[in-house]
């Protein structure tokens, strides 16, 4: 055994550039997968903690419950914790701000994520605690015991089912502050209060207006939304009454997707493929330069088992070293990778890295299939070497080419090198195939991304929040926190907006939330289902939208015009108001657009109830309306839609605001002169300073946030394909060498006849070229046939669900196929180079006495 032990050892020292590529292949596989693995993992934990602290335990929320309801959740057989709050509506402020106002339950405050900074819990009637993010955009400052005024606000249902609004003046005294990270309030949050609240005693509302709502942490974490929506359908629960901690949820599906994830996988596979080819032909080629030897072994008694032992013991120490290598490689490529990759929804790039003994066990699993896989083929093979076979030949592979007519034409445009460069690539088939498929590897990855990268605008530009702005290129607007009945932007701040330099036109906006009278039989099916809606009551009131546009945007919105006339909006023949409807919604869990009323057509008649406000309170009333027109189903992906999340309803905006008494805009729409966007931005930022929760959406952020997470993955599929390029050209290098070694004696030969030195190099170059087109071709077929299939995809999905024909028009990727052929053939040129340097120092006697 120490015998075959020490002649593995003598070979992998005697081709030491052949070695150290063995090693680096397993390595850098290994590297790869564990440090991809680590960076992943990583990330996910980092993020989850960073949840965890900003939006709580909790997965998802049931409102408008029961307290016979909420203890049937709190009992159902996948739900493990949960917590209950009285939902008492609504503290608005002054000037607008809404605060979501809850009973005091500590089980709820904490899975809520909150943490009381100051004070302590409501004990009595008449005491709140509430979030120092509150007050400071309240303008007050965290004194506890001061007394603050609020509007309370109640939406509910009467006893004919019928939504009504309930509004008092009430007065709190300040005994509590809660406070969340830093972090939480930089992105979409609702502000949150706490009250003393106690059935049968006299409570800030009415006991008749009291609902519940209940937050819940499942005992499985596998397909939360699917486990939460099942126990919604089970209880009949409507889709406007539940949610997802989203950011949990998603953040807890990251996590959990870890060793499924598709774009590491995909990684995954293309690293440790790459990887076998190279160390297989490696492996081949040693057998080649080992031959005689193995058979001179044979000969002298030596059986294939004993024989097999060598190279598996070369196999075996390249695992050792490779893995060893690629460990600390990978650590290091984690630690790197953290700050440069950013796999997570959040930035966590600065976060621990965490080493698991998961990944460790899977580089060993990578490692072990990686030298197992490429190694099998050539241990069995050396046991097959007869001794007269190994002292008639060293290339196996190698058989007769017959002159075929193209070769006539590859002589014709690249000479009789390039013809002779052309049939020594195929002497030997299989060794040919692996290296043009290890170099095509990363070719259809990059090409991928170079050709999403160059077509990234019309890509950009046609996503639904860019649809969404139209023509404009800033939106103005109000975040969560505010009621629009009680503050907006006025005629004051569209006068001074407009006359911002570089400023071209400006639109208005005014919405608001109402609801639909419908008989429950002209409702379609699947919406009610959706809804919860019971087919035992005659009517029901469904939510809608509720909108007014000025001229200028109404005229834009014609193209979206299925049935009826736009201009119908501002002829009314009689006393009901033509208004323009969308009669779809969107069901997320389906992923379909359906119908809301069956049937619906030019000319009803719909009853609809909006808020009104009068004497500084707000009610609903209703209001008749006819249909004018009806929106195309596209209005949902590039018109200015909800979404699908209801129907919604356009009406002329000087009408919606004299019945509804609102005074102001809910938004304003700005266009800028080419060149001075930046300028309008910095303007309209300072005439939003001094008004709470206003926002600004622009078209170039939307552009710029799509780019930057393309940037992030661009980033990281660049560096994987300069490594897997790296192992193939390691592939070209070692090839082409092993083969000036076993082709000594032809090249003597061809010098001898006559062939100048620069003509010996120019075919070993010729033979690299050719590595490199046919790797360009196969990596341009894969890569274009990915790029249709994507956008192919893309159009088919919006199609189903929104029935959009042709949003992305395919074209060949022709710059990043000539890119990526023009980068091979590079590197196929300077491993050619570097190998056909010996050639220019080949003595021609010498080279004629040595055997193949």
């Amino acid at each position: 055994m120490k015998v075959y032990i020490h002649l593995a050892l003598a070979y992998l020292k005697k081709q030491r550039g052949r070695t150290i590529a063995l090693v680096l292949g397993v390595a850098l596989a290994v590297m790869l997968v564990f440090g991809t693995n680590v960076i992943f993992e990583s990330q996910s934990r980092n993020q989850l903690a960073n949840i965890y602290k900003m939006y709580g335990t909790y997965q998802g929320i049931f409102t408008n419950l029961n307290k016979d309801l909420t203890e049937k959740i709190k009992n159902d057989k996948d739900v493990s914790k949960s917590a209950v709050a009285a939902n008492l509506g609504n503290l608005v402020t002054d000037n607008g701000i809404s605060i979501i106002l809850n009973s005091t339950d500590k089980d709820y405050i904490e899975m809520n994520g909150y943490t009381l900074t100051k004070g302590h819990l409501p004990n009595k009637q008449g005491e709140i605690v509430l979030e120092s993010q509150a007050l400071k955009k309240m303008g007050l400052k965290e004194k506890l015991g001061e007394t603050i005024n609020f509007k309370i606000k109640k939406e509910y249902k009467d006893e004919n089912g019928l939504n009504q609004i309930y509004m008092e003046n009430k007065s709190f005294k300040l005994v509590g502050i809660l406070d969340k990270p830093k972090q939480y309030y930089e992105g979409y949050y609702s502000l949150r209060g706490f009250t003393y609240f106690k059935e049968g005693e006299n409570n800030v509302l009415p006991d008749n207006l009291i609902t519940y709502e209940e937050i819940v942490k499942l005992k499985s974490k596998a397909n939360l939304s699917g486990q939460l929506n099942q126990i919604r359908e089970r209880y009949n629960i409507g889709r406007w009454d539940y949610d997802l901690n989203i950011q949990l949820v998603t953040a807890l599906d990251d996590y959990s997707s870890q060793n499924t994830n598709a774009s590491v996988r995909h990684f995954n596979i293309l690293i440790v493929i790459t990887a076998i080819l190279l160390i297989y032909n490696m492996f081949n080629i040693s057998l080649i330069d080992m031959i005689k030897q193995i058979g001179m072994m044979r000969a002298i008694g030596s059986s294939k088992k004993q024989v097999r032992l060598i190279i598996g013991f070369q196999s075996l120490f390249i695992f050792i070293i490779g893995l060893s290598l690629g460990l600390l490689m990978g650590i290091a490529f984690s630690y790197i990778g953290m700050k440069l990759f950013n796999f997570a929804f959040l930035d966590v790039s600065q976060s621990t890295v965490y080493i698991s003994a998961k990944n460790i066990w899977n580089a060993l699993i990578v490692g072990t299939a990686t030298v197992i896989l490429s190694s099998i083929i050539p241990i069995w093979m050396s046991g097959m070497i007869s001794p007269i076979e190994a002292m008639r030949k060293s290339d196996r592979s190698g058989g007769k080419q017959r002159n075929r007519g193209y070769h006539k034409f590859i002589k014709k445009i690249s000479g009789i090198t390039g013809e002779m460069a052309y049939k020594n690539v195929w002497r030997n088939k299989w060794r040919a195939i692996i290296i043009v498929v290890s170099v095509a590897m990363a070719g259809y990855l990059f090409i991928d991304d170079i050709a999403f990268l160059n077509n990234r605008d019309a890509v950009y530009n046609t996503t639904p929040y860019v649809l969404n702005m139209q023509d404009y290129d800033f939106k103005l607007l109000f975040g969560p926190n505010i009621d629009l009945y009680f503050t907006g932007y006025t005629n004051d701040d569209v006068k001074a907006i407009s006359q911002i330099e570089g400023v071209k036109k400006v639109g208005t906006k005014v919405s608001m939330e109402g609801f639909l009278e419908s008989d429950v039989n002209d409702l379609e099916n699947d919406f009610k289902k959706y809804n919860g809606i019971s087919d035992t009551k005659k009517n029901v009131e469904t939510m809608i939208e509720v909108k007014g546009y000025d001229d200028d945007q109404l005229q834009g919105f014609k193209k979206y015009i299925d049935k009826g006339d736009m201009s119908s909006l501002n002829n009314s023949s009689d006393k009901y108001p033509n208004a323009v409807v969308y009669n779809y919604y969107y069901d997320i869990f389906k992923h379909k657009l359906k119908g809301i009323r069956k049937d619906l057509k030019v000319g009803d008649i719909m009853t609809i109830r909006i808020p009104v406000i009068r004497n500084g309170k707000i009610a609903y009333e209703d209001k008749n309306i006819r249909v004018g027109a009806l929106l195309k189903q596209e209005w949902i992906a590039k018109g200015d839609s909800t979404r699908g999340a209801r129907m919604e309803i356009i009406l002329p905006q000087k009408y919606l605001m004299t019945i509804s008494g609102k005074s102001t805009y809910d938004q304003i729409s700005v266009q800028s002169e080419a060149g001075k966007d930046t300028y309008v931005y910095n303007r309209i930022n300072k005439i939003l300073e001094n008004k709470p929760f206003a926002e600004m959406e622009s078209k170039l952020s939307y552009i710029e946030k799509s780019q930057k997470g393309f940037t992030g993955v661009l980033k990281s599929d660049m560096v994987i394909v300069a490594l897997i390029l790296l192992i193939a050209g390691m592939n070209v290098y070692n090839t082409l060498k092993t083969n000036l070694l076993i082709r000594t004696n032809e090249f003597a030969t061809l010098r001898a006849i006559g062939m100048t030195a620069k003509q010996l190099k120019s075919m070993i170059i010729k033979e690299s070229i050719i590595y490199g087109l046919l790797s360009s071709i196969i990596a341009a077929l894969i890569g274009s046939y990915n790029v249709y299939s994507f956008y192919s995809l893309v159009n088919r999905q919006y199609k189903a669900g929104f029935n959009i024909s042709e949003r992305l028009q395919f074209k060949l990727p022709v710059i990043p196929i000539l890119l990526y052929s023009a980068i091979v053939i590079v590197i196929c040129i300077l491993s050619s180079y570097v190998s056909a340097k010996k050639v220019e120092k080949l003595n021609i006697v010498e080279g004629l006495n040595i055997t193949e």
